[in-house]
């Protein structure tokens, strides 16, 4: 991680920091409910089932509505100060939840809010790091993104421990009690007025910078970011070769790549292989299934026979940290594409191992150790792949005229992919039983393998440009 002259600035780390603690919230409300909503559901007075559903979904509703929105928002602010206010959102949405003043509705309405900063968080963070980062560890940067999000899971299992008794459970303050889940949301109040507070003294994006004009602001920001040695980085000497032969090709592309595109064009055939690649990767991350572990995990354990469901769930956060953690630092060893071929490809074993273990008669305790086994198994896999690389390749793919729009797009439909895997799920596991659900999820990751064998190219290494310029050039 080394970088020129012996290490970057402590303001590229504070910065890359700072960015983070918008994932580590969209985690928190990702996992906030998993242990806590039977006893917000008994405190609020509606259905666990019917009503518990819907406010899971309505994170993903408002996540849908931000990531669209977010896209031409940073577009004209930029993605630094972009992710900075979107923390209006995460207040207003905390509070609401913690407080709850007109009962369910405020619950629904401070879900939608923190849906809201949760889908424009997933398009800022990585966007906002990938445009700061040098280029030799940008990608293991870029892996951090969704490592804080496997934390901000994690430390909501851990939050929700007093609840593994399946006993109400309420916090003394003086002669007052509190709900416990009251405290769960109110904690997520902290990072939100932390990263306000942070991202105020940091530098914008100079990528962003040069884009609006702004020459000088973003050599300056680069000099903030990057050192002295700054330039070296304009170009990573990896690139050299490729770039002396295709120098004149890749220079007509980026020629006729400027300005701002409409909607329109973002389906025209100069971009169809980049739009199909940055749409394709998140929507096959929740086609594998992942979402199902994450917010139903406990029910899934609990199903399968596992006395402490939620001891389950929290060992599962554990093993999605370390395993993200790996990956930041074989993503830039190894590159995008292999990793993620392998990660679909054990996602999909991991289920199918599940399904069979069903289906096939075995006794109760040891079926409950297998598909705690196949579900940590899948939660690794998934954490060395499936999980960053979509939000790492995305903002390394997309040229500026069209990065906005098309990530606010893509975005978007991973969120509403997510939103009909949460409602879909409870429905499946009726209808088709764990190991008929996690069958259908073993096909869809057989499919991805094909997918990103097929049309994947590799990003380990080359410059932001050099990539953009030669998805532009190579069209076949």
């Amino acid at each position: 991680m080394a970088g020129p002259k012996g290490g970057y600035p402590a303001t590229l780390w504070c910065s890359v920091a700072a960015a983070l603690l918008g994932s580590l919230q969209f985690g928190y409300h990702m996992g906030v409910l998993n242990t806590s909503l039977w006893f917000v559901a008994l405190d609020l007075h509606f259905d666990y089932v019917k009503a518990g559903a819907f406010v899971v979904a309505v994170l993903m509703v408002g996540a849908s509505l931000g990531a669209l929105s977010a896209g031409q928002i940073a577009d004209a602010v930029g993605p630094g100060r972009a992710l900075m206010y979107n923390n209006l959102f995460n207040v207003a949405g905390c509070i609401l939840c913690a407080a709850t003043p007109l009962g369910y509705s405020s619950l629904l309405a401070g879900r939608f809010l923190t849906g809201i900063a949760a889908g424009a968080a997933s398009l800022y963070v990585p966007r906002y790091i990938a445009e700061i980062s040098p280029v030799r560890i940008r990608g293991g940067l870029s892996t951090l993104n969704q490592v804080f999000i496997c934390v901000g899971i994690l430390l909501a299992y851990v939050v929700g421990l007093p609840y593994s008794g399946k006993q109400p459970y309420d916090l003394h303050i003086g002669q007052s009690a509190v709900a416990w889940w009251r405290v769960m949301f109110g904690l997520a109040l902290i990072p939100a007025f932390v990263q306000l507070l942070a991202l105020a003294v940091c530098p914008e994006s100079p990528i962003w910078l040069e884009w609006v004009g702004k020459i000088d602001a973003a050599n300056q920001a680069r000099r903030r970011l990057l050192g002295a040695d700054f330039s070296q980085e304009l170009t990573h000497p990896d690139d050299a070769e490729q770039l002396i032969s295709e120098s004149e090709r890749v220079s007509e592309a980026v020629a006729e790549d400027v300005g701002e595109a409409s909607w329109s064009e973002l389906f025209s055939p100069r971009y169809r292989r980049i739009m199909m690649l940055a749409a394709g990767l998140p929507l096959l991350q929740q086609a594998s299934g992942i979402n199902t572990v994450i917010f139903y995990s406990s029910q899934v354990f609990e199903d399968a026979g596992l006395h402490q469901p939620v001891i389950g769930s929290i060992i599962m956060g554990g093993v999605n940290v370390v395993g993200t953690l790996l990956a930041a630092f074989l993503i830039d060893h190894f590159g995008r594409r292999p990793l993620l071929l392998f990660s679909h490809a054990g996602m999909g074993l991991c289920l199918l191992t599940i399904s069979i273990n069903v289906f096939v008669p075995v006794p109760p305790a040891v079926e409950a150790n297998i598909v705690l086994a196949a579900i940590l198994a899948y939660t690794l896999f998934f954490a060395l792949g499936v999980g960053p690389i979509p939000w790492v390749y995305l903002p390394e793919i997309l040229p500026d005229r069209i990065k906005g729009r098309a990530a606010a797009l893509c975005t978007c439909l991973n969120w509403v992919a997510n939103l009909v895997v949460g409602l879909t799920f409870p429905m499946m596991l009726r209808v088709l039983g764990l190991g008929g659900s996690y069958l259908v999820f073993a096909v869809l990751n057989l499919f991805a393998v094909g997918f990103v064998g097929m049309y994947m190219v590799e990003t380990k290494k080359r410059s932001l440009k050099h990539i953009q310029s030669l998805l532009l050039v190579h069209q076949d």
